[in-house]
C-alpha cells in the first residue's frame, strides 16, 4: 500500500510540474507577443492600429491564455491532491521559503505567470465597439489647433523667438477655444452625435452576431456530436451486442402492439383469401420482429445520445458565456435599449402574450406537450404524476416572478406601460 501511495505521489508530482511548466511557457509566449508588437504593454486595441494585425496577435494571445489557465487549473488540482513537501516555513504570520528549495522556483514561476495574465482577467471588448470608442474619443483627446501650433513654434530650435509671438499665439488659442465653446452651446456637436450613432450601430452588430452564435453554435455542436460521434459508436455497439440494450416498459409495449397488429393483418389477409404457408408466415413474422426490435433499440439508444449531446452543447454554451462576458453585456444593454424603445402598446402586447402562453388558462395543455416531448427526447418514461405536479407548481412561480418584475422594473422605467397592463388585466 505504501509503495502504491509513493507511485501515486510521484505521478501527481510529475503531472503538477509538467502543468506548471506548460503554463510558464504560455506566459512567456504572451510576454514575447507584448514585447514584439506592443512595446511590452498590454495587448489591447488602440487608435491607428491595424485591425488585421490586432486580430492576429489577439488570437495568438487568447490561445496562450487558454493554455495557461488550463494548466494552472491542473496545477491547482495537483496541489490539492499532493501533500506539500517540507521547505515552506511559517513564522510569525509570514511565509518564508528557502532560496534553494523547489518551492522557491515554483513561486517564482507563479509570480511571473500572474504578472503576465493578471492584465487579462477582465474580458476584452468587441473590436467593432473598441474601434467606435476610439473614433469617439479621438476628437476629444485632440489638442486645440492653437495649442498645437504653439508647440510647433516653441520647439527646441526656436528659443530666440520674441516673447510677443508666444503671447500672440497664446491669446489666439484662448480666443479660439472660447469661440468653440460658445458654438457648442449654441449648436449641438454633430460630430459627437455621429460618433455615438456609430457606436450604437457597432453595438447592435455585436449583439446580433453573438445572439446568433449563442443559438446556432450549441445546436450545431449537438448535431455534430450526435451524428458524427455517437451514432457510429453506439450503433456499432448495439449491432455487436443486440441483447445488451435495455428497453423501457413503454418501448416494450409499443413493440408488442406493433407486432400484434402486424400478425393480425396477416390473419385478415388469410381470411380474405390470400393463402400463406406456415413457412412464409413465420418468415414474415421473423422479419417484422427483427425490424421492430431494431427500431425499438434505436429508440432506446436515442435518449442516451440526446443526453450526451445535450451535455456537450451545454458545456460549449457555458464556455461561450464565460469567455465572452463583455459581449454578453453588450447584448444585454442592446436588448434593454431595444425593449425600452418600443411603444407602450407593443410592450403590453408582449407581456400578455407571454403570460397567457405560460401561465394562462390554456397553458396546461401546452406544458403537457412540452414535458412529454422532453421525456421522449431523453428516453424517460412519461409520468402523469410528475407532469401534473410540474403544471401545478412551476407556472404559479413563473406568474409570481413576472408580476414581481413588472412591479419592480416596469413601473420604474415605463410607468405608462405598467398602467396600461394593469387596466387590461382588470
Amino acid at each position: 500500500m505504501q509503495r502504491l501511495n509513493g507511485r501515486l505521489n510521484r505521478w501527481l508530482h510529475q503531472q503538477q510540474q509538467r502543468a506548471l511548466e506548460e503554463a510558464y511557457q504560455g506566459a512567456t509566449a504572451i510576454k514575447a507577443l507584448e514585447d514584439q508588437y506592443f512595446q511590452g504593454n498590454k495587448i489591447a486595441y488602440r487608435p491607428g492600429l491595424s485591425k488585421t494585425m490586432y486580430e492576429y496577435v489577439k488570437s495568438s494571445r487568447d490561445r496562450q491564455l487558454l493554455r495557461v489557465r488550463t494548466n494552472l487549473a491542473r496545477f491547482r488540482v495537483g496541489t490539492f491532491l499532493l501533500n506539500p513537501k517540507a521547505g515552506v516555513q511559517v513564522g510569525d504570520g509570514t511565509l518564508e521559503v528557502a532560496p534553494n528549495s523547489p518551492d522557491a522556483a515554483i513561486l517564482t514561476q507563479l509570480d511571473f505567470i500572474d504578472s503576465v495574465i493578471g492584465k487579462y482577467r477582465e474580458p476584452d471588448g468587441d473590436l467593432d465597439v473598441a474601434m467606435a470608442v476610439a473614433e469617439m474619443e479621438e476628437p476629444t483627446s485632440a489638442k486645440p489647433k492653437g495649442e498645437t501650433e504653439a508647440k510647433k513654434i516653441s520647439g527646441p530650435h526656436t528659443t530666440d523667438i520674441p516673447t510677443l509671438t508666444a503671447n500672440h499665439q497664446r491669446w489666439s488659442g484662448a480666443i479660439r477655444e472660447t469661440l468653440n465653446q460658445i458654438g457648442q452651446e449654441i449648436n449641438p456637436d454633430e460630430q459627437q452625435v455621429i460618433q455615438e450613432l456609430r457606436l450604437r450601430r457597432a453595438q447592435n452588430r455585436v449583439a446580433l452576431r453573438w445572439l446568433l452564435i449563442l443559438l446556432l453554435v450549441p445546436l450545431l455542436v449537438h448535431l455534430l456530436t450526435k451524428v458524427a460521434i455517437l451514432n457510429p459508436v453506439l450503433g456499432n455497439y448495439s449491432n455487436r451486442h443486440p441483447t445488451q440494450i435495455e428497453l423501457s416498459e413503454e418501448i416494450r409495449q409499443h413493440f408488442l402492439s406493433e407486432f400484434v397488429e402486424f400478425k393480425e393483418s396477416l390473419e385478415v389477409q388469410e381470411v380474405l383469401g390470400k393463402t400463406l404457408t406456415e413457412a412464409e408466415k413465420a418468415e414474415k413474422l421473423h422479419e417484422m420482429a427483427v425490424e421492430l426490435w431494431r427500431e425499438s433499440r434505436n429508440q432506446a439508444l436515442n435518449g442516451l445520445k440526446n443526453v450526451i449531446a445535450d451535455f456537450v452543447a451545454l458545456v460549449v454554451f457555458g464556455g461561450l458565456v464565460y469567455f465572452n462576458r463583455n459581449q454578453l453585456l453588450t447584448l444585454r444593454s442592446v436588448t434593454n435599449r431595444t425593449f425600452l424603445g418600443l411603444s407602450d402598446p407593443i410592450k403590453v402586447f408582449m407581456f400578455i402574450l407571454v403570460t397567457d402562453l405560460f401561465v394562462g388558462f390554456h397553458s396546461a395543455e401546452g406544458w403537457e406537450v412540452i414535458l412529454e416531448g422532453a421525456a421522449r427526447h431523453f428516453g424517460l418514461p412519461e409520468s402523469k404524476f410528475l407532469i401534473n405536479g410540474f403544471i401545478a407548481t412551476v407556472p404559479v412561480m413563473i406568474d409570481a416572478v413576472i408580476k414581481f418584475w413588472i412591479f419592480s422594473y416596469l413601473t420604474r422605467y415605463s410607468p405608462s406601460a405598467s398602467a396600461i397592463y394593469e387596466r387590461m388585466n382588470t
